[in-house]
């Protein structure tokens, strides 16, 4: 069996060796761009080859005075012309179509790979790095793709062509160039992986960068709170600096590429000259031989020098799309999207089977849990912080998967049960509740996309906000921003649970629905909720012991194991731990503000 430490490894080395087929399907695909630029290239070549001939045999002419020969090439001249003129637009057109064809889909597949990626790996990947990927490493695939990579392909084509024409002219003057080939190939080795082990810095630091911004964009309130806008304002300017100092590293890396590539080119084409002078006066070469061999030499070293800025481009792209795979390398949990079916009634229990959990790294939460909640109860779970009441939650919407045992629902495990299918079974109000930008109306339709607009107001009115969006200008098409920030913390969470309404799933899951609004809205809200409960399996997670004797069952947890059980009633006529806390927040005690003890109830 293979070392898994070892296959992040193994798999790093082979990303480096194979950027190319990783970026071909997306690249076939748009194989009309790449054929029109392979001909525009092909184009290209012919017309320099076609220019300096037509510069020799013109120079030439002028020298002997021949007025014919000059009068015949003149149409030829101006024909030349126009085909580069219609080459340059197509090239440019196919060039774009080409590049921003790949970038498109690169964009669609990893936005969907994101979306399909299981809770866990998503939780581990900052904001940030995510977003670099779309605002950075895409955008800087260009050095190897369109006309980038065409001409990685025309310098070689052109240098052989070249050089096989210029040796026809004099051979002579085509062994310096010989001579300093090998020097300039070496130098590009060198130079590329300096720049490309260069750019994998600059990369994951544009990463870090992006993450420091969402955090500072979404935390501005908590750090404008504790004053400590000082401290992330050094920590970005020490990320800037650092982005800085790496540009302007590999901006000297390229200077010095450059700068070698222009000497070695000035030396070839310098030497030529001289030499080719002194042939023109032996009588060994015409004038317009040696305004063609001195044409040529320029296309000759224009890809020792050309390829200079090719080759760092094509290094730091190549960084970029090493960052891409690996992000599209991470498993998914399916390979299409899910949509919510009107699932059947729950009719048996949720059943937690001999089920044992913990994070990566950290010693198990749970081992052989075994708790059964009733279908069509409300059933709450309280302890202290640590006891496993917001991973209980997690596994039960299968955000995570047991180590060993399972988790059933009417008796079915759910890793039986189709995404879809288990999907459909819960409507969920978080304590921090999130909208999305854009309208009331467009939040509400996320749950059922084909409600009329009499449910929409019904549900709405259900959780004590359809009063407040009416007497709104706009009414339910109002812009409510973004993560709906005009709007109050209680009238975001009203909004959330109008949403969960509408999706009238069996399974109701509230965590501190009631948490942002006041006494008297709560009130209302618990009426409302308690309508809606009925004949539903509903899981309450709430702040206050006092708001859930109602509960027909309460669980009380501690450090991944179940203490008690039962109604409020019997656990406050047991010693124990329920009795205990339930004492202490109805009489203002420490329990009540221990930072340590949470009173969240699922």
């Amino acid at each position: 069996m293979r070392n898994p430490q070892k296959v992040p490894l193994l798999n790093k080395r082979r990303r480096k060796h194979r950027p190319f087929a990783f970026l071909y399907p997306a690249m076939a695909r748009q194989w009309k761009a790449y054929l029109g630029l392979l001909l525009g290239m092909l184009a290209d070549v012919a017309l320099t080859f076609a220019f300096a001939w037509f510069l020799g045999n013109m120079t030439d002419a002028a020298v002997a005075g021949d007025w014919n020969q000059m009068k015949s090439l003149l149409p030829l001249g101006a024909g030349l012309i126009v085909v580069s003129i219609a080459a340059a637009y197509g090239q440019e057109y196919m060039d774009t179509a080409a590049v921003e064809g790949v970038k498109k889909e690169f964009k669609s597949r990893l936005h969907r790979h994101i979306m399909l990626l299981p809770v866990d790996s998503f939780a581990k990947q900052p904001s940030g790095q995510l977003l670099s990927h779309f605002t950075h490493d895409i955008d800087n695939m260009d050095g190897v793709l369109g006309s980038s990579l065409m001409r990685l392909i025309k310098l070689p084509l052109v240098t052989a062509g070249i050089f096989i024409y210029l040796l026809r002219i004099s051979w002579e003057l085509c062994v310096l160039a010989i001579v300093l080939a090998p020097l300039a190939v070496l130098a590009g080795g060198l130079f590329g992986w300096l720049l490309r082990r260069n750019g994998r810095s600059i990369h994951q630091l544009a990463g870090q960068t992006s993450s420091l911004l969402s955090e500072t964009m979404w935390g501005f309130l908590v750090i404008r709170s504790f004053a400590v806008e000082g401290w992330f304002h050094r920590k970005y300017e020490s990320q800037n600096q650092e982005r800085y100092r790496l540009e302007l590293k590999d901006a000297k890396l390229r200077g010095w590429f450059h700068a070698g590539g222009d000497a070695l080119g000035t030396v070839v084409f310098v030497g030529s000259l001289c030499a080719g002078a002194y042939f023109v006066l032996d009588n060994r070469l015409s004038v317009g031989s040696l305004l063609t061999f001195v044409n040529l030499t320029n296309h000759l070293i224009y890809p020792l020098t050309g390829f200079a800025g090719l080759w760092a481009g094509m290094q730091r792209s190549l960084s970029a799309v090493e960052r891409l795979s690996q992000c599209l390398e991470m498993p998914i949990v399916s390979d299409t999207f899910h949509e919510n079916r009107v699932p059947k009634p729950l009719e048996q229990e949720i059943e937690f089977r001999s089920m044992t959990f913990g994070y990566e790294g950290e010693r198990n939460v749970f081992e052989g849990l075994q708790l059964r909640i009733p279908a069509g109860k409300m059933t709450a779970i309280v302890g202290p912080s640590g006891a496993g009441k917001s991973t209980l939650f997690s596994l039960l919407q299968g955000f995570y998967k047991p180590h060993e045992g399972s988790i059933l629902i009417d008796g079915r495990s759910i890793q039986e049960l189709s995404p879809s299918q288990f999907r459909s079974l819960f409507a969920y109000v978080s304590q921090e509740t999130f909208l999305f930008s854009g309208s009331i109306r467009d939040n509400l339709l996320l749950a059922r996309p084909g409600m009329t607009e009499m449910e929409m107001m019904r549900a709405a009115a259900a959780a004590h906000i359809h009063a407040f969006v009416m007497s709104l200008p706009e009414g339910y098409d109002t812009l409510i921003g973004e993560r709906g920030l005009s709007l109050s913390g209680g009238q975001r969470q009203r909004l959330a649970i109008a949403r969960a309404l509408l999706k009238d799933a069996p399974i109701l899951l509230l965590d501190e629905a009631t948490s942002a609004v006041d006494s008297v809205t709560e009130q209302q809200l618990k009426e409302a909720l308690a309508r809606i409960m009925k004949h539903r399996t509903t899981l309450v997670i709430a702040h206050r012991l006092s708001t859930i004797q109602h509960a027909d069952r309460i669980i009380v947890m501690d450090q991944g194991k179940i203490v008690q059980s039962g109604r409020h009633e019997e656990l406050m006529k047991q010693e124990g731990l329920y009795r205990k806390l339930y004492r202490m927040q109805s009489q203002g005690g420490e329990a009540a503000g221990d930072p340590y003890f949470d009173t969240r109830i699922v």
